[in-house]
C-alpha cells in the first residue's frame, strides 16, 4: 500500500509523540522505582529524605531571586532585600545572619534555616 506524503507525515509525527510518551514513561517508572517502597529500611528512607533535602537546598550567598524565591516565605520583595543585604554586607556565614534582612520574620527563617546553605 502506498501512502501519499501527507499521510508519512501524519504517521511520522504520530511516531514521534508516542516515543515521546514512552519515554516520559520510563522515567518516571525510573524515578520512582528509586524511591524507597512501603516498608522500607530507615537507612533507606533517611537517605531518600537526605537527597529531597539536597535538592531543595538554596546556597544564599550565590543565589540569584529566582532561587531566592523558592523558598518557603521568600517572594520578589524579600528576595531583593537579601540580595542588597549580600551586596552591602558581604556573604552570609551562619544562617541566623538572614534575621538581619529587613522583612525576616521568626516564621519565614524557621522555614528557611534546614534549606540555606552558605559555602
Amino acid at each position: 500500500m502506498l501512502l501519499i506524503s501527507q499521510e508519512q507525515r501524519t504517521l511520522s509525527v504520530l511516531g514521534a509523540v508516542m516515543l515521546v510518551g514512552l519515554s516520559a514513561i520510563m522515567c518516571q517508572r525510573h524515578w520512582w522505582s528509586s524511591a524507597p517502597e512501603r516498608g522500607a529500611s530507615s537507612i533507606e528512607t533517611a537517605a531518600w529524605d537526605t537527597a529531597l533535602a539536597r535538592a531543595r537546598q538554596v546556597d544564599v550567598n550565590t543565589a540569584d531571586a529566582a532561587e531566592l524565591e523558592r523558598l518557603p516565605g521568600i517572594g520578589p520583595a524579600l528576595a531583593a532585600r537579601i540580595l542588597s543585604y549580600r551586596m552591602q554586607h558581604g556573604r552570609f556565614h551562619h544562617p541566623e545572619e538572614l534575621r538581619s534582612v529587613s522583612g525576616m520574620g521568626p516564621q519565614t527563617f524557621a522555614a528557611i534555616k534546614e534549606l540555606v546553605v552558605m559555602q
